[in-house]
């Protein structure tokens, strides 16, 4: 059994569920399971988001097989901290499944050799039980089953709400392009993690690129900051401020700037999803170079990706 454990917001998820399937192509006669226990005790974004968002009835795509608490401590050797209390009952659980499962750990902390850590992970040994944290952003894990993986991140156009209906039909009758602002937790908990809040420099070379290559772009901006867009980007000429997507609506931002033409991305896998769900012929997707203090983002090697 392979448990594979699933935390953060909505983008991070969303390459976790890419990792999990495949784990499931690469190893399809060993269980593959998904922890959720991190969600009983963090508040973090919106919770758990993929079965709310893509888990329907009309997208039959979507499947996630959930770990029980005792396959995740089978496996990882320690039960969900759902308290202060269970750090203490840990200690003694994870001496006990340590001597009576045999078990694997395997963790990504984004800081390792990721060819190495690749190698590690197409050879797992399925005999025993295996436990793997951490976010798996490289291509190669994803790049190519994009298209399997558009039909799972299918979302539902219905009862999005007048003005996003609006916005939708704008976005398909012009050379839309979406560009994402992220601010928010980048200037609070996310900046002490190491996460960068892009200065304007990065958007108006973004910006310029587009003009080269779009004739009569119409820039659609998505942000967590609408008072500073409104400030900061008045230098864009056709310009529309998408609002009002907020707390367990916010998902309706990436699904709109996933109907745009083209995309300019943040450093947030929020809006390089809404890149990859992009299916539109000949789109681009311009990304920043630039994605934390002490480290650069993945070069990607996906067709009209520019890196900036």
């Amino acid at each position: 059994m392979i448990v594979l454990r699933f935390t953060s917001g909505l983008g991070n998820q969303m390459f976790q569920y890419s990792f999990y399937k495949y784990l499931k192509r690469r190893y399809p006669d060993a269980a593959i399971k998904a922890d959720l226990g991190w969600y009983e005790w963090n508040n973090a974004h919106q919770g758990f988001e993929l079965e709310r968002i893509f888990g329907r009835s009309d997208n039959p795509d979507f499947i996630l097989d959930k770990a029980s608490h005792f396959e995740t401590w089978k496996a990882s050797g320690v039960l969900p901290q759902t308290s202060e209390g269970i750090r203490y009952i840990n200690r003694i659980t994870r001496l006990f499944a340590g001597r009576h499962f045999e078990k694997q750990l395997l963790s990504e902390t984004g800081r390792e050799d990721e060819n190495i850590l690749k190698e590690k992970v197409d050879n797992l040994d399925t005999s025993k039980n295996t436990y793997i944290t951490g976010y798996f952003l490289k291509e190669d894990y994803y790049l190519d089953y994009l298209s399997e993986l558009r039909r799972c991140f299918k979302f539902d156009l219905k009862n999005i709400g007048e003005e996003n209906d609006a916005y939708l039909r704008e976005i398909a009758s012009c050379s839309s392009i979406s560009v994402h602002v992220r601010r928010g937790d980048y200037l609070t908990s996310g900046k002490a993690q190491g996460f960068l809040s892009l200065d304007l420099d990065y958007y108006k070379r973004a910006v310029e690129l587009i003009r080269e290559k779009v004739e009569n772009p119409v820039f659609f901006l998505f942000s967590d900051d609408e008072e500073f867009i409104r400030q900061e980007f008045s230098w864009i000429e056709d310009v529309r401020i998408v609002s009002g997507n907020v707390d367990d609506r916010s998902y309706i931002d990436m699904l709109l700037m996933s109907k745009c033409r083209h995309n300019i991305t943040a450093n947030s896998t929020f809006s390089e999803w809404a890149g990859l769900l992009n299916d539109n012929e000949n789109a681009i997707v311009i990304y920043p170079k630039k994605y934390m203090t002490d480290k650069d983002s993945d070069i990607k090697h996906i067709e009209g990706w520019f890196r900036l």
